[in-house]
This record gives C-alpha cells, structure tokens and sequence, in this order.
C-alpha cells in the first residue's frame, strides 16, 4: 500500500488516431471519474514533492488564466484541468491522466509570442477533452490498478523530468508498454485540429502553431537523440505541418495587440536562471545591443537579475525605465514592491501593495504579501481580515491556508493554527499530513464548541477519504 501510494502517476499524454469510435460509457468502465480523481491527488501530490516545480504564484497565476481561457473555448468549458511548471530547460509539455498538464520552463522560453504558448497549450487541452489517455487504455484487455502503474512509470520515463522521476523504478512489463506509446501522426494530427479550433475561439493567431514549430525546426539543428523533448514527444513531419498550414487557410488574419505580461513572465523565469553575474552579463549585451524580443521585457528580467544579486542601485534604475514605459500591470507593481522590501523599506512597500490591490483585486501575489507585511508587523488580525475575504475565491489554494495559519500561530491559537496548516497540506495534495496535522486541532485545548466540532468531523471527514484510497488500490 505505501509503496503504491509512493509512487509517481506521471500519466503523459496518449494519443488516438482520429476515427476511433465514441467510448460512451465503456470508457468510464475503464477509469471511471472517482477513480481517476484518486490518481490525479496521487499524481499532484508527488508534484508537489518535488524541488523542481516553480512555484512563483505570478508565474502560475499566468498560466492559468491562459489555460483557463482557452478550456472556456473548448468542447468541454466546464472541465478542471490543473497546471503545474517544471523547472527544466528543455522544451516541453505533457497532459495526464487526471486532467493535469505539466509545463517546462524551457516552453517558456522558446516561445516568441503569447499566442505560440497558447498553441501549445491548447494543443494539450485537446488532448484532454479529446480523452485520448482513456480511449488508449480502453485498447488494454485488462486494466487494473497495477497496470495504471506500469504505464505511469513508462510514460514518465518517456515523457518527464528526470526529477519528478527519481525513485520511480523500471520492469519488464513497464519496458514493453512504453514501447507502445510512441507518438503517430495520426494522434497528433487530431490534437493539432481541436488545438486549433480551441486557440482561434479564444481570440489568439491561429498562425502561431506552425510558427513555433517553425521555431523548433530552426533550433533542430542536431539528431534527433539530443532534440528538444517537445520534437521527440510531437514528432513534426512535413506531413503535420503542410496539414496544419492547410488548416489554417480556413482562418483569416486576426491582429492582435500582444499582452505585455507574456515578456514579464519570460524575464522573471530568465532572471532566476543559472549563475547570477552570467544572467546579468547576458542581459546587459542585449539590452545595449538591441538584441532581444521586447526592450520592457528584458529590462524587466535585468531589474529582478540585479536584485537577486543584491545590486539595488542597478535594479531602481531598471525599474524607471520600465515606468517610464507606461505599461499597466500588475507585475510591475509587484517588482516595485519586491524592490522596496529587498531594501528595507518595507512600509513603502506594504503601501504600493495595497495601491496594487485597489487597482487589481484578487490579485494573488498582493494579497500574499501584504498578508505577510502584517504578520510579521504583529498584525496577524489585519491578515486574518484580509485573507479571510478571498476564502472563497481561493478556497483551494493552499498558500492561503499557510498564511492564515501562520498568523493564527502568532496569536497563540492552536486549534486554528493546525486546522489551517491541515487545510494547507490537504490541498498541496498530501492527505496523511493533512489528517496528522487535523488530529493535532482536535487534541488542541483551545478552540470554542462550534470550532471543536468542525475540525472533529473534518477528521473523521480526511480519514474517510483515506479509506477510499485503501479500497482503490487494493483492488
């Protein structure tokens, strides 16, 4: 059972060629919805275990709403899919059973546009809505628990981080069925169809999909063993792309006024990358050499590469400039505040922020940090109030319980405290710490009745859902 549980459900995507049947129900008899909502915790549990997922709320607040408009302008608008980014190089992306697509940095990187992002994503989600891994699985004689396993792990040495990874191990059987997972034309052309469809309802250039295999191709300068893993795991032939250009002659030209956030995005992932003198050096050359995509971008990416190497006096300079650009987002005023607090004045800082919250309410990144402001002012009631107010919108997140957890912990209350940390580590996916953490609340010697009560049958609640997966995997 615990070894089960252990394990990495990395379920890449597997595709179908295009004049496969309708499953109907027998698909669902396959992995039904409750059974594949149990894989999909296993599977965002071990992500969230892992040291190579970014975790910058800016940057996956950004990919969400990408993949949020363009599953609104899908064939199925109502479906979750969650998103997750690993930090690797390489360009990739990959859709998993269990409605979750993992995205690499390196996909951020090579694009050159925001619409080239979206094609890809998009390209993903049709993957999904498609149920392209279930119809796979339907081919299968028998598929029991342990041959989701296996096929996990084949598909995870094929398809993911060698970090996610670690720990996973090999069989024979496991060996053989990645052996049958290989991508065909025919299961990328149905994706590279939907893909389209759903990136040209959502108001992005359709063109944008061959252009970023354009872009590949162009960067495909080597065999095919060192190819970037997005080319080996979507094979581009001529055959795909002379069929997405001939797709695309059905789609009229569609100007489109870039969103500036898209360079934003791509410099902070820049800045944070690899020896910091080396980052600034590069960032510097093409700055003064003109060299670079967006001029705001890369000075955007240099101010955040001057403050990590704590050259604050570089940074205020760079963050003038870009003010003097006039462009209005939220990131920007987060760099300012980022700025402000590296320096020490923090009050300056608090003060932007709640400017910021005013201008763009939800916003993540400003309700996190001002909540962080007051606690560690010793006003974890103002943090309370704050957070609280976007319990709902965010009533999954576990940064919030973690907030509101912190500041329960700096007034000296236990059972909101381990309530709330529960909560956290529920929602990052792991149900064992959640119940150990709950247990604490419940054994906790403050607490009123009512506040007693909820986290008692919340724990009976937990333990319940653990015994779910009990019966699953011992199927």
């Amino acid at each position: 059972m615990k070894k089960l549980l252990s394990i990495l459900f990395i379920i890449s995507t597997v595709c179908t060629a295009n004049n496969l049947p309708d499953l109907g129900d027998y698909g669902s008899t396959v992995v039904s919805s409750h059974d594949e909502s149990l894989i999909a915790r296993q599977i965002l549990y071990q992500v969230n275990q892992s040291q190579n997922i970014v975790r910058d709320i800016e940057i996956s607040d950004y990919l969400e709403s990408i993949g949020l408009k363009l599953i609104r302008n899908s064939s199925d608008p109502g479906r979750k899919i969650q998103f997750f980014i690993v930090n690797d190089p390489t360009i990739n992306a990959f859709a998993m059973l269990g409605n979750i697509i993992g995205v690499h940095t390196g996909l951020f990187l090579s694009a050159n546009s925001e619409s080239e992002l979206a094609s890809v994503l998009a390209h993903e989600i049709a993957h999904i809505t498609q149920r392209h891994i279930v119809r796979f699985l339907a081919q299968q004689d028998r598929i029991t628990t342990e041959g989701l396993i296996i096929t996990a792990l084949a598909i995870l040495l094929s398809r993911g981080s060698a970090d996610l990874g670690s720990g996973a191990f090999l069989g024979g059987n496991a060996y053989a069925m990645q052996q049958n997972l290989d991508f065909t034309r025919e299961h990328e052309k149905e994706a590279d169809r939907v893909g389209i469809q759903i990136l040209h309802r959502s108001g992005f250039d359709v063109r944008a999909s061959a252009d970023f295999f354009k872009t590949l191709q162009k960067g495909n300068q080597f065999s095919i063993g060192a190819a970037p893993s997005f080319l080996r795991t979507h094979p581009i032939t001529s055959d795909r792309i002379n069929d997405i250009n001939a797709r695309l002659e059905d789609f009229s030209y569609k100007q489109r006024i870039e969103n500036p956030n898209f360079y934003f995005i791509k410099g902070k992932i820049r800045a944070f990358i690899g020896r910091k003198k080396t980052v600034i050096n590069i960032l510097e050359k093409n700055i003064k050499n003109k060299a670079y995509l967006n001029e705001a971008g890369e000075r955007y990416a240099l101010a955040y590469a001057y403050i990590r190497n704590k050259e604050f006096d570089k940074a205020y300079i760079q963050i003038k400039k870009l003010l003097g650009f006039s462009i209005k987002s939220p990131m920007l005023i987060q760099l300012q505040a980022t700025f402000l607090t590296q320096v020490g004045r923090e009050q300056d800082a608090k003060s932007i922020l709640k400017v910021g919250l005013k201008k763009y309410p939800g916003y993540r990144s400003f309700i996190y940090g001002l909540a962080e402001n007051y606690i560690e002012d010793d006003e974890s009631l103002k943090a309370i109030r704050l957070l609280e107010n976007y319990k709902i919108k965010f009533s999954q997140d576990p940064n919030l319980y973690l907030f509101i957890s912190k500041a329960y912990s700096s007034q000296g209350k236990k059972l909101l405290q381990y309530e709330n940390m529960a909560e956290s580590f529920y929602y990052k996916f792991n149900l064992q710490e959640a119940i150990n953490q709950m247990d604490l609340a419940v054994k906790a010697n403050d607490g009123n009745f009512y506040e007693k009560s909820r986290v008692e049958a919340r724990l009976k609640q937990l333990k319940n859902e653990e015994a779910l997966y009990v019966k699953f995997y011992d199927k």
